[in-house]
């Protein structure tokens, strides 16, 4: 499974939208609708803040 499709499944697991979740972590709605599409990768630093937020590793989520 691609790290977008895994970002997409946890967030959907939560029941947020995108937009709770842009607001949740101050990305951008339209960023992570191209994280979660694979047309972008997140840097070091918004992948952690994922996890953290998830509450999960950076490796679960890669």
């Amino acid at each position: 499974m691609t790290l977008g499709k895994k970002l997409r499944q946890i967030r959907k697991d939560k029941e947020m939208t995108k937009q709770e979740l842009s607001v949740a972590l101050n990305v951008p709605r339209e960023r992570i609708k191209l994280y979660e599409s694979g047309e972008e990768q997140p840097s070091e630093f918004y992948l952690a803040s994922f996890a953290q937020y998830f509450n999960i590793s950076k490796d679960d989520l890669i």
